[in-house]
């Protein structure tokens, strides 16, 4: 009998290693698919943004099949950043489209509450540095439409009336960038 235990834990703890590693590959390839998805959009290079997004959904759809197959996993805070960084590239991407800050409905995944609105208040300061850019090139249109995004979300997050610590961090950087913002916002005008 305890050879039987002995050799279940093994094969679970076995199946479990290997999803892990699953896992934890299909979240570093969506962030940084992620990643390269916020350059291009940045760069101005919305053709180029295409690709990496789409793949890093892809990316979390796979380990997101992964812990519908090893939910034991379901704690690895990976996975939830990978979630988030995704989202932080779809509003990027979006924003620099045109388009408005997505809901949550709207995603090409369903993600978890957390992850969705770490990826919201991450994006503020992707949108600050593409409002720079910007800005460096006389765009103030940009960069004011960036701001009320920046407000859109800070506005957002204090209705929420968060209570978890990490939450609350993120939104003073939201706050931070979007005070980074006015100012760029406000030398700049003083130039022209």
């Amino acid at each position: 009998m305890a050879d039987e235990l002995a050799r279940y834990l093994a094969e679970e703890s076995r199946r479990l290693e290997e999803a892990r590693d699953r896992l934890i590959e299909a979240a570093r390839q969506a962030i940084k698919h992620s990643k390269n998805a916020i350059y291009a959009a940045i760069r101005e290079d919305l053709d180029a943004a295409q690709a990496p997004l789409a793949e890093a959904w892809n990316q979390v759809a796979a380990l997101q099949a992964i812990l519908a197959e090893a939910p034991e996993l379901a704690g690895e805070e990976i996975a939830q950043v990978a979630e988030g960084e995704a989202v932080e590239a779809l509003v990027v991407v979006r924003f620099v489209r045109g388009e408005a800050l997505p809901h949550p409905h709207e995603l090409p995944r369903k993600v978890g509450f957390f992850a969705y609105v770490h990826g919201l208040f991450d994006a503020t300061g992707e949108l600050l540095r593409a409002a720079t850019e910007r800005l460096i090139k006389g765009d103030l249109a940009f960069a004011e439409r960036a701001q009320g995004a920046i407000e859109r979300v800070y506005f957002l997050g204090l209705e929420l009336n968060l209570k978890r610590f990490d939450l609350r961090r993120k939104l003073d950087y939201v706050s931070g960038n979007l005070q980074k913002l006015t100012e760029f916002r406000f030398q700049a005008s003083r130039k022209c």
